[in-house]
């Protein structure tokens, strides 16, 4: 490549003071913007801050360098190329070759957390050097050996960082099975009783099928398992035997799933109540003739039947009442990305943000709030409240519009749904140009609200000009993997990739943000005598009392 001016290296070693590669311990945000859910893969791409490593989007670049004086940024800009049709072939016989072989989420073997990629990524990137807000950027493509070595070293160590989105990832996500307690004593009555090796001789010793069999391990009963969801499995006589017998006996194992690596046990014990791990299983099942070491594979386990209903169910098929529902797109109808088990947190923040009252406290004055974030916004709770709040009812997800993301040039509909989102001017005339902001973003959501009314939703192909629904799906949802790893910090369960209960992730993050604006009263605009958010929720009960005798009345 050709060589730079030395005007333009001056400049750069101008804005060396401080620069330092990030060491494996460093958080570099170079996957998502601090402020919005702009990316590499934006239309402006994603600017990474050389000094503090925190990435932001075009419309937040300037904020960012008047908060931090910076003037080096790496930018990444990232485009989208189809693939041609002997990829896409290739591609999908490696999908049809790596099925999912267990119940897990984003982990090897699992199902994955996003649908395959139908393009490859052409990536470029350039060191940008800002000479103030009136001035020309300059703009210098990589790779460029001219640069000094320390910009060359901390460039080179910001792209081959892990990335902060990666190290606080949940999203891996596995079936824990435990060691049942029941397993290390469990009592085995003597009855002398042998169970065949051959699976051709197992039948319910209650009803006679042949089918989803469990022994049990203390008794040596053989019962059917219960009914599963689609109406087929068992009679739930292994149950019923359970229940018969005190509910003393809560281990059972399911019949041809036994294999020298283990086999499928449920313990039906209340305490458990759920598949267990039987550390001393082969002991147990060699009381009933059955040596473990020997037996094959013959049914599906719990978890293969689990998977099977999981790839066969057309999750993207929402249906009312036999009818296929319209997916709606734009401001107020933007998607939460599943993050691994992450839907409780998505239902809670889909209904808080349904409220006027989260959207007047975090959405309307979000650029007042990212002005006033500390210097590690991931870390501010009204900073990633009004990140997710201004994605979620003024429709801003920072993607491509649809018809980019499906690869092909999806008109003027398409291109209509990205210029909704407005971008925020930090500049000495904030004011005015946070008011047109405001106004159009009202603008987009009273056509969307009227859509509504005239039962015309804002469909994928208003929206996405024709392109596939996965694609507008996509345009149209974002990742709060940075609020959920905030909200979850040092919380046992919500730092988790596990299952939650929606209602116990509601009273923890109310809890974070009464402490939160209770700190940030001035900033956030709380006048005194004004609740906090969670006041919105709160009731007054009354007890109303009165006399049989004398009709007379208290309240209290």
């Amino acid at each position: 490549m050709s060589g730079i001016s030395e005007d333009v290296l001056a400049k750069v070693r101008a804005g060396m003071q401080g620069l330092q590669p990030p060491s494996h311990f460093d958080k570099v945000y170079k996957d998502e913007c601090m402020y919005s859910f702009d990316n590499p893969e934006s239309p402006g791409g994603l600017y990474v801050n050389l000094k503090s490593y925190q990435g932001v989007g075009e419309d937040y670049l300037e904020l960012d360098h008047q908060k931090s004086g910076n003037t080096l940024y790496l930018h990444l800009l990232w485009e989208r190329v189809p693939m041609s049709e002997e990829e896409m072939a290739a591609m999908a016989a490696v999908e049809a070759a790596n099925k999912p072989t267990k119940l897990a989420l984003g982990a090897e073997g699992g199902f994955a957390l996003e649908a395959q990629k139908t393009y490859t990524l052409e990536k470029s990137a350039s060191l940008v050097v800002l000479q103030g807000a009136e001035q020309t950027r300059l703009t210098v493509p990589l790779p460029c050996p001219d640069l000094p070595e320390l910009v060359l070293n901390v460039i080179t160590a910001i792209q081959a960082h892990e990335g902060a989105s990666k190290q606080e990832a949940v999203a891996a996500w596995e079936e824990e099975r435990r060691v049942s307690k029941y397993a290390e004593n469990l009592p085995q009555l003597d009855t002398g009783r042998r169970i065949s090796p051959n699976p051709a001789d197992w039948q319910c010793d209650e009803t006679g099928v042949t089918e989803n069999l469990w022994l049990n391990l203390s008794t040596g009963h053989i019962g059917s398992g219960r009914q599963y969801a689609d109406g087929s499995g068992g009679n739930g006589s292994a149950l019923r035997h359970y229940e018969a017998t005190g509910r003393r006996y809560p281990l059972v194992v399911k019949l041809g799933t036994i294999t020298p690596a283990g086999a499928d046990v449920y313990s039906y014990a209340l305490d458990e109540e759920d598949m267990v791990l039987d550390p001393y299983l082969a002991k147990h099942l060699a009381h009933w003739g059955i040596n473990m070491m020997q037996m094959e594979k013959t049914s599906k386990t719990m978890a293969e039947l689990e998977i099977d209903m999981n790839v066969a169910y057309e999750f993207s098929a929402l249906t009312e009442s036999g009818a296929k529902l319209q997916a709606l797109s734009g401001p107020g109808h933007v998607g939460l990305v599943n993050l691994g088990n992450s839907c409780y947190m998505n239902s809670v923040l889909q209904v808080l943000f349904s409220l006027t009252e989260l959207s007047e406290r975090y959405v309307q004055p979000a650029a007042d709030i990212y002005s006033s974030a500390p210097a590690e916004p991931s870390s501010d709770l009204p900073t990633q409240l009004a990140k997710v709040g201004v994605a979620l009812v003024q429709g801003r997800t920072g993607k491509p519009p649809a018809s980019t993301a499906a690869g092909a040039g999806g008109g003027k509909a398409g291109t209509q749904a990205a210029d909704a989102a407005v971008p925020m001017d930090t500049s000495d005339s904030k004011d005015v140009d946070n008011n047109q902001f405001q106004q159009q973003a009202a603008e987009v959501m009273a056509a969307a609200q009227q859509a509504d009314h005239q039962q015309q939703p804002m469909d994928t192909a208003h929206v996405g000009g024709g392109q596939s629904e996965t694609a507008v799906q996509e345009a149209n949802s974002v990742k709060p993997a940075a609020f959920k790893a905030l909200v979850g910090r040092g919380h046992p369960e919500f730092s988790s990739g596990r299952q939650q209960d929606a209602a116990e992730y509601l009273l923890h993050l109310l809890q974070l943000i009464s402490r939160a604006e209770h700190a940030a009263a001035s900033r956030l605009n709380i006048p005194d005598g004004q609740g906090l958010t969670p006041s919105i929720f709160n009731i007054t009960l009354e007890d109303r009392t009165q006399c049989l005798t004398t009709s007379r009345v208290s309240y209290r």
